[in-house]
């Protein structure tokens, strides 16, 4: 049964590319065989999925005399069938209209049949229900086919046999032992989306968005659109212009380096963090910056797509989201950049492959870039064997990210300089950072180099304990290289997601597609304030004070400030705007 259903997805992967061969022009032979191959290991989840019953059900049939294996199975084969067909035929139709893969999102459209089918042909439904009938009859016969029509009860070792096969099967269920479960992330291996979506198993990208799909715009609704309008304002205005230049180029090559975790709070002293201390007092330090959130997945969206951190959701983690969204490595391309990312970890964790994919990334490495040698630690990589400029590709004109991770629980690293191991972690990244920017310092490529060094979230301290306290939020991002004016601090109150608009800004560049990223150097920035998501909660940090929001109940937050009525009604205007906002993205 496993065999067989890895042959028809095979057989589904085929057809949709055959079947979209108009976003596949050029593909070579090696391009499908690749396609089956990177989808296999889905492929293989989505089978596993699709045996649990039917090996729960053989694993009851071996108490029983004689079982009528075939029999039984049938009412499920003829639902498992017609549900992947319909699945299958759905996006290979679709496919062709939008470019992308059919999920859960798109069931909103069956609420609405007569609709839906509007512009749809009776014969063009006559031929897909004749079509999705003659696969579904197709599917229950071979897995009728490999299916005994009795079993004999056995008991004793093949009882005992079936438990191991079971552990195989959830094993399978879950995609491996890696520290990521199944996820689309995992069938991306090209540059080329459409390899990439022919590879991703429909039926696993349905089900798997299923869990992971709400309607956004419908949340956090608590004001009319006049009441709305009227607390954000201008809150999200800037325009493109600059006050100041920080850039010595306007088409400087750009490196994000994102430091795990490298709040101001833990890294801002010559005790942890000597270097990022020292590279903040010689670049451009922008020094009142404030994460959007407090999870990697989620701070990389505000960083690489401007997009504000929302508190009960990652949109990471939805598979539809890195088309939806603005993307600079997307927009860099469109401009010649070559777009690369480096992560010593595993890069299919919470689906960073597939959205870095999406959003624009042509070359996207992982763990499996380093010898396995190197993978000293739970998550992979030590940041030494990462931050070495050799590791980055780095083609003129490029745009390039390298994310550490070292400076993560359970803080484990080949450095022991500190009694704290949480302290210690983060002074091993500082020294693996010093001595990746100084061996920048030293290449050619230094002149004409921008490197933005910015955490992708802050980290609870001894003094600040949890993550739901403003001050875990704030941190450092500091801008060097041959290609910056410095050094200067900027000062001014601002969140992570601003970085894009101000980085196109400096660029010349459009940013007007980043509605929630402002240009901080513009001279329309006025209306100054940063926002810092938690789980189920929001800080509201503005120049007269903090407000925290309990997205539960939607009451204010005891904190260190004095409490605002306006600020709070503030808070649920801007939560309800960036929810609505996310919620209605096409």
């Amino acid at each position: 049964m496993y065999v067989a259903w890895l042959a028809v997805f095979a057989g589904q992967k085929a057809v949709f590319m055959l079947g979209n061969l108009c976003y596949g022009e050029g593909l070579a032979f090696g391009d499908w065989l690749a396609v089956v191959w990177h989808g296999l290991r889905l492929d293989s989840v989505t089978a596993c999925y699709l045996m649990l019953l039917p090996f729960a059900v053989v694993a009851v049939s071996c108490f029983v005399k004689k079982f009528p294996l075939r029999k039984v199975l049938t009412p499920y084969y003829i639902v498992a069938a017609l549900l992947v067909t319909v699945i299958f035929v759905g996006d290979v139709v679709l496919y062709r209209f939008w470019g992308a893969k059919m999920d859960a999102n798109d069931l909103i459209y069956a609420q609405n049949p007569k609709d839906m089918l509007a512009s749809v042909s009776v014969w063009a439904c006559v031929g897909g229900a004749v079509v999705i009938g003659l696969l579904t009859w197709g599917l229950v016969w071979l897995l009728r086919r490999v299916t005994d029509k009795s079993l004999k009860g056995r008991g004793g070792w093949p009882s005992l046999l079936l438990v191991v096969v079971g552990g195989l099967l959830l094993l399978g269920v879950r995609g491996g032992t890696t520290e990521s479960t199944a996820n689309p992330s995992y069938a991306y291996f090209s540059s080329k989306p459409f390899l990439n979506h022919a590879a991703l198993n429909p039926t696993f990208n349905m089900l798997h968005s299923l869990a992971k799909t709400e309607n956004l715009a419908e949340q956090f609704q608590t004001f009319d659109e006049a009441g709305l309008a009227r607390l954000t304002g201008d809150a999200y205005l800037s325009q493109g212009d600059i006050s100041d230049t920080l850039l010595r180029t306007s088409r400087p090559n750009v490196l994000l380096l994102v430091w795990e975790g490298g709040g101001s709070e833990m890294v801002m002293n010559d005790s942890v963090g000597p270097n990022i201390s020292r590279y903040a007092r010689e670049g451009v330090y922008f020094s009142r910056c404030y994460a959007n959130n407090f999870r990697t997945d989620r701070g990389l969206v505000s960083l690489l797509n401007g997009w504000p951190g929302l508190p009960t959701t990652s949109l990471m983690k939805k598979s539809d989201m890195g088309r939806k969204l603005p993307a600079l490595a997307r927009d860099m391309q469109a401009q010649g950049y070559h777009t690369s990312v480096v992560y010593g970890g595993d890069i299919d964790f919470t689906n960073m492959r597939g959205f870095f994919s999406e959003t624009g990334f042509a070359e996207v490495r992982g763990s499996e870039a380093f010898p396995q040698s190197n993978k000293l630690s739970n998550w992979g990589a030590p940041d030494a064997y990462v931050l070495q400029p050799q590791e980055v590709p780095m083609r003129e004109p490029f745009f390039s990210m390298v994310l550490t991770l070292s400076s993560h629980e359970p803080w484990d690293v080949p450095m022991s300089r500190l009694a704290d191991a949480k302290q210690n972690a983060y002074a091993y990244t500082d020294s693996c950072v010093g001595a990746f920017v100084e061996a920048l310092r030293k290449s050619p490529l230094w002149d004409s180099l921008l490197l933005i060094i910015v955490p992708d979230h802050g980290i609870p301290t001894g003094q600040y304990p949890s993550t739901a306290d403003y001050h875990v939020s704030r941190i450092p991002m500091i801008w060097l290289g041959g290609a910056v004016e410095g050094p200067r601090e900027v000062d001014v109150l601002m969140n992570q997601s601003d970085m894009a608009a101000t980085l196109l800004a400096q660029m010349g560049m459009n940013a007007e597609d980043y509605i929630f990223s402002r240009n901080v150097l513009s001279a329309t920035y006025q209306d100054r304030f940063a926002l810092h998501a938690y789980k189920n909660g929001m800080n509201l940090i503005d120049e007269a004070g903090v407000t925290g929001l309990d997205c539960i109940d939607m009451k204010e937050i005891k904190n260190d400030t004095p409490p605002s009525a306006e600020r709070l009604q503030r808070a649920k205007a801007l939560l309800q705007l960036i929810y609505y906002k996310t919620g209605i993205l096409k």
